[in-house]
């Protein structure tokens, strides 16, 4: 719809459960109840924009507008989530048309023929790569370990800038600010500065690994202008003057702290100054969910070698492990000789035995 996403779906019977947006399930205006619900057919309204919905807006060859989505979860239970329930990943697909008017009239001339040629917009991504920024995607990874975030626009034609990033948990509880609307690192310890290809169609940044804390899931997403190579339209745009004089590169901004920096850049005339975000040839990439494992816990301290507890008359001896091996092993060894011993001396005196007899 024009504001809003609308969902009927048809079950067999009367419908009794619940419809909810997955991780939602705790807002009351993400959440509808249908237990005194009669009829087969149920319906879910939800606004553009509300419970979480991941916007993306798409500037593509073949699609070029705002791309809506959300996942649905239909419960038939009313608490918990059993095999029979369904959970669907809704699309919807916002359609920018380009509309040409044309009035055709007469005219005693020779006649033109026009040539209209359209350059393609180029196809870009977001991408999380480990070991490089052409390794595998990552998918699952590890608190401090090293990733690299990829953006690419596959074209020689056009130029990007990477901007307006932020990170959410997919719940919509935390979401924070990675890179301003120039392009520039907010937090430079959990997102340094890009570095950009000579081309300005690639950028990519070595980032350590993080994660909302008692969260699993993170989720990235980044707005990306673009801009056409030819007559110097993206002079001064691409890639970002970030830091002090004009540099290009983080390894400057490494001394500043977050307050510091972000007031010395503000103050620079040099920097950034055009809005991309205003600009048509914007897009929204999103990169792969990406799931983080905990910190592995460690022992901080060591167990003494031996402790001796008094608890009351009798006396506790508390080993390490290493202690009660070497006391296992011993005894064992013990137990082998008393055993060997024995037999022996049980062999020796049924001889002796025997050799009396004789003699009789």
């Amino acid at each position: 719809m024009e504001d809003r996403v609308k969902l009927t779906f048809k079950t067999q019977r009367p419908f009794h459960g619940r419809i909810f947006v997955k991780g939602m399930v705790d807002k009351q205006n993400c959440v509808r109840d249908f237990v005194t619900n009669q009829a087969k057919d149920v319906t879910f309204e939800l606004e553009n924009g509300a419970c979480n919905m991941r916007r993306q807006r798409m500037l593509g060859p073949e699609k070029r507008g705002m791309e809506m989505s959300m996942t649905i979860i239909i419960s038939f239970h009313s608490t918990f989530i059993t095999k029979v329930d369904r959970a669907y990943r809704c699309t919807c697909f916002y359609m920018e048309a380009d509309k040409v008017v044309t009035n055709k009239f007469d005219v005693s001339m020779l006649p033109t023929t026009d040539l209209i040629d359209t350059a393609r917009m180029p196809l870009c991504t977001y991408s999380v790569r480990r070991d490089s920024v052409t390794g595998p995607i990552v998918e699952y990874a590890k608190v401090g370990e090293t990733v690299y975030h990829v953006w690419n626009c596959e074209s020689d034609m056009f130029s990007m800038l990477v901007h307006s990033c932020f990170v959410d948990d997919g719940n919509g509880d935390e979401r924070k600010p990675l890179l301003d609307e120039h392009g520039c690192a907010i937090d430079p310890l959990i997102l340094p500065d890009l570095s950009y290809n000579k081309e300005n169609n690639v950028a990519y940044a070595q980032v350590n690994v993080f994660k909302f804390a008692d969260k699993i899931s993170t989720y990235f997403q980044c707005a990306v202008s673009t801009c056409m190579n030819t007559e110097g339209m993206c002079d001064g745009k691409t890639p970002p003057r970030c830091g002090p004089g004009g540099s290009f590169s983080s390894s400057n901004n490494n001394n500043f702290n977050r307050r510091a920096r972000r007031a010395t850049i503000d103050r620079l005339s040099n920097r950034t100054t055009v809005n991309w975000v205003h600009l048509a040839d914007t897009m929204d990439l999103a990169a792969n969910k990406i799931t983080v494992f905990e910190l592995e816990e460690k022992q901080d301290r060591e167990d003494p070698p031996h402790l001796a507890i008094v608890q009351g008359h009798q006396p506790v001896i508390c080993l390490n492990q290493s202690r009660i091996q070497l006391f296992f092993i011993f005894s064992f060894l013990m137990l082998i000789l008393v055993t060997v011993f024995t037999i022996f001396t049980l062999r020796r005196t049924i001889a002796v035995q025997r050799k009396c007899e004789l003699n009789a």
